[in-house]
């Protein structure tokens, strides 16, 4: 690519920038009285991703743990006549370095937007299309479709799926699981701060807010999740 090709790409990014950051403040409006905490957060905006080639939304980061013979994708999917964004997964079963396969699609909050966060009501537009199942014994997951919280040290998995309805704790890992139907869009909200409250936690300064999808070796086969909009109502 040329000089003035790139700066022509660079400036078109610039402008997509500014048109996103002002279309999300007026999506947020009279839902939160400050600088929107999510962006792009009914993933109307996709872009390619120059680490991978594939698409991704637009203000969101996308990474992936994958197997040789695993595979995971994201993608703009209209599911029951709703656009919104999905998370496909291929775990082989494999024995591969990692017992995990996943897609994280993620943004970084910084600073006082995590206290903004933690004090507000969040909720989903979400599409789960398979049960939640763990190790009957050690209670570790073996697949996941949700939220993943991730402060560097401490790390809270909010699970949707059909299964029931159960919170634990694995060392530095709280896992919350809420019940809802397969295969149809259900509308959830949760209290980020209450599960750090009910772990004993200090709120953190940092984290990670990560749309998770995957499967350990344990459960191999196809997976998809959907993710049609957040809403951040944002508390005092």
């Amino acid at each position: 690519m040329n000089t003035v090709n790139r700066r022509r790409l660079t400036y078109i990014t610039l402008i997509l920038f500014i048109l996103i950051i002002g279309i999300s403040f007026f999506q947020n409006l009279g839902k939160s009285q400050d600088f929107p905490l999510i962006l792009n957060p009914k993933f109307k905006y996709f872009t390619k991703d120059p680490q991978t080639g594939m698409q991704r939304p637009f203000l969101w980061e996308a990474t992936y743990t994958l197997g040789p013979n695993d595979s995971g994708f994201l993608r703009r999917d209209i599911v029951a006549d709703n656009e919104c964004l999905g998370l496909h997964l291929y775990q082989d079963g494999a024995n591969d370095t990692y017992a995990w396969a996943n897609i994280h699609v993620k943004q970084a909050i910084r600073g006082s937007d995590v206290s903004k966060l933690l004090r507000s009501d969040v909720s989903f537009w979400i599409y789960p299309t398979f049960s939640f199942v763990h190790d009957i014994n050690s209670k570790e997951p073996w697949n996941i479709f949700g939220l993943e919280v991730n402060d560097g040290a401490h790390i809270i998995w909010f699970i949707f799926s059909d299964s029931a309805e159960q919170t634990y704790q694995l060392r530095n890992h709280r896992i919350v699981h809420t019940n809802l139907p397969l295969n149809q869009w259900s509308y959830v909200k949760l209290d980020i701060a209450k599960e750090y409250a009910k772990a004993g936690w200090e709120e953190p300064s940092d984290l990670s807010f990560i749309l998770i999808c995957g499967a350990t070796k344990m459960t191999p086969g196809t997976y998809a999740g959907y993710f049609r909009e957040i809403d951040v109502y944002a508390g005092q």
